[in-house]
């Protein structure tokens, strides 16, 4: 047997709660020695305060500090309280609570409710009180777009604090899985599958049913009871996907989400799964989030321009340089971007070092000082076309240069002395025409000629195909002199057509009824003179900065990976993409808090905010 002696060191003597514990064996052998615990029935003297639990420099004094100084009804949350009925809990507690449990990876309304009862930071926050889950999960679903706005009241203090770089910003969107199950989403080529798939089952069942009405009862592998519910089951399958394959057709869209209708089906890493596409905006200087915003976009590719615009309204300032990745590769979005003023390097198409764009020489635009100073959109585009490169534009990734074609053939209209191609000397009008005698072209095999709807006679034409001597001949037939005084022709052309097969002896024309509906319009020449023009073309190259697009990876990606992995954000919570930004935009809101209170620390934040 061994026995136990509690011996204490100097420093413990006057402190006997702690101490530590020695075993001693009956060879007098000591053994390594263990801190243990106070005993749990001895009475102790805890803080006077609920405050002295919470530390200066805990980061939950930053959340009330960040709350406590937001114009909440200004913001969008409801503020008064009711006036009839129970109170209810104040927008302020309630988006305390959730900023830190998103800040701690408790996302979950029911996990905060157990939260407020046993976490002692909270109990502190929230002054004690304990919304029911309900209550809590209310909240975030009623105030999206509040909830919103505190993501870029944050977003405005860092930019008060000078953590906000204005001169690069990396941009880039990830998948998010939605609340919505891959099998609820369907396709036009899904639909028809099962319901040809449930057909061919129902026809097995039947066939199955006459089997058994010509065999004995103990030969029946299933009962015809049985079978008879099955095909109801399928029936019933049947008739939920015709509806929905409606629904699909009536919307114009080529799939359709039943659980969470505004998600997408889109590849991810992991093959195919509903989600939305969440953009966002990183500053290159302390990557921090500046903008994020929900999509059903499946691709990135047209969506650069936006994410543009959003980051320099979050910033201030008229105009941007951006680094994205191949995704957002795409030459109009490029030339917006860059009729903007801003100069978004994303990678070139494969064998390109440049992108390039093409523009019409106006040579009757004339550039001013104040034109070529602007940031006007349109008047940027009409320096370019005019020959001269703006001053927004002018750097070493931007060049202009006048490029002449071989001289072109052109037409001057006597009437306004335009200058225009060939094709636009005809005017096309549309006139009335009068009832034709007959609605056909009657063909006469006797005489081998044909008696058109105005009474003229068309005579044959027949051309023998020699590499095809056994092929039927196609019998032709036409009049150019009747056709030229015709009054009433049948054709936009100098003369009319008409192919018969072998033994056919009518053929109808529609040609009036379409021209009296305005589907057919008859051409008039216009008198002109022709002319030698030349033509000049403005060529824009706009070459990407390499070494800024190295930043990118990660600049934008390691939020995602952060929000993610560690605030285990890979899908939503909700449905609907205003519901789902609510969702996203307390999840950067906490990657953004943690990114400044690691650059600043909490007293100097704190004392920032309190200004």
């Amino acid at each position: 047997m061994s026995k136990r002696a509690i011996i204490f060191n100097k420093k413990w003597r006057k402190a006997p709660v702690y101490g530590i514990i020695k075993y001693i064996n009956t060879t007098g052998e000591k053994i390594m020695p263990y801190i243990r615990g106070q005993n749990r029935y001895q009475t102790n003297l805890l803080p006077n305060t609920i405050d002295d639990y919470v530390k200066g420099d805990n980061p939950v004094r930053v959340i009330d500090m960040f709350v406590n100084k937001l114009d909440m009804a200004t913001l969008g949350f409801k503020k008064e309280p009711a006036k009839e009925g129970r109170p209810g809990y104040d927008p302020v507690d309630l988006l305390k609570l959730y900023i830190y449990g998103y800040f701690n990876k408790i996302r979950s309304s029911r996990k905060l409710e157990k939260e407020t009862t046993r976490n002692l930071e909270l109990i502190w926050l929230l002054e004690g009180i304990v919304p029911d889950f309900r209550c809590i999960a209310d909240f975030r679903k009623n105030n999206p777009a509040a909830i919103k706005k505190v993501f870029k009241e944050f977003v405005q203090k860092c930019k008060e604090f000078e953590l906000l770089s204005e001169e690069l910003i990396a941009t880039d969107g990830s998948k998010f899985r939605a609340w919505n199950s891959n099998k609820n989403c369907y396709t036009h080529k899904s639909l028809e599958k099962n319901i040809k798939r449930i057909e061919e089952k129902l026809n097995e069942y039947l066939e199955e049913l006459d089997r058994n009405d010509v065999m004995e009862e103990k030969e029946f592998k299933r009962s015809k009871e049985d079978i008879v519910e099955y095909m109801e089951k399928l029936d019933e399958q049947k008739e939920k996907y015709k509806k929905i394959l409606d629904e699909l057709n009536k919307s114009g869209e080529n799939q359709i989400a039943t659980t969470d209708p505004e998600s997408r089906l889109m590849k991810t890493q992991k093959g195919f799964e509903v989600c939305y596409n969440v953009q966002t905006s990183v500053e290159a200087k302390n990557h921090i989030v500046i903008d994020c915003e929900v999509t059903n976009a499946v691709t990135d590719a047209n969506l650069l321009t936006e994410n543009v615009n959003r980051a320099k309204e979050a910033l201030g300032v008229e105009t941007i340089e951006s680094v994205a990745d191949k995704g957002y590769r795409d030459d109009d979005e490029i030339l917006n971007c860059l009729l903007n003023g801003d100069t978004p390097n994303v990678y070139t198409h494969e064998k390109q070092d440049c992108y390039t764009f093409e523009f019409k020489k106006n040579n009757d635009i004339e550039v001013t000082a104040e034109m070529a100073a602007s940031k006007d959109k349109e008047t940027i585009k009409k320096c370019i076309e005019a020959g001269v490169l703006p001053k927004i534009l002018q750097n070493k990734r931007v060049k202009l240069e006048i490029k002449e074609e071989a001289a072109k053939e052109m037409c001057i209209l006597e009437e306004t002395g335009e200058i225009v191609e060939k094709k636009g000397i005809f005017k096309q009008v549309i006139e009335e025409r009068t009832s034709p005698i007959s609605e056909y072209f009657t063909r006469d095999l006797d005489t081998d000629t044909v008696i058109c709807p105005m009474g003229q006679t068309l005579y044959h034409y027949c051309k023998k195909n020699k590499d095809r001597p056994d092929k039927k001949q196609t019998s032709v037939y036409y009049n150019r002199k009747v056709c030229a005084s015709c009054r009433n022709k049948c054709s936009c052309n100098k003369y009319r057509v008409v192919t018969f097969k072998e033994g056919e002896i009518k053929k109808k024309t529609d040609f009036y009824e379409r021209c009296l509906n305005g589907q057919k319009v008859w051409k008039i020449r216009r008198n002109y003179s022709k002319t030698i023009v030349k033509e000049q073309k403005v060529i824009l190259r706009f070459y990407p900065d390499y070494e800024k697009l190295k930043l990118r990876k990660q600049t934008v990606e390691h939020p995602y990976g952060t929000v993610k992995r560690w605030n285990d954000g890979s899908y939503t919570l909700l449905k609907g993409k205003l519901k789902v930004s609510a969702d996203i935009a307390l999840m950067f809101l906490a990657y953004n808090m943690k990114r400044v209170i690691n650059i600043l620390g909490i007293r100097k934040l704190i004392e920032l905010m309190n200004v």
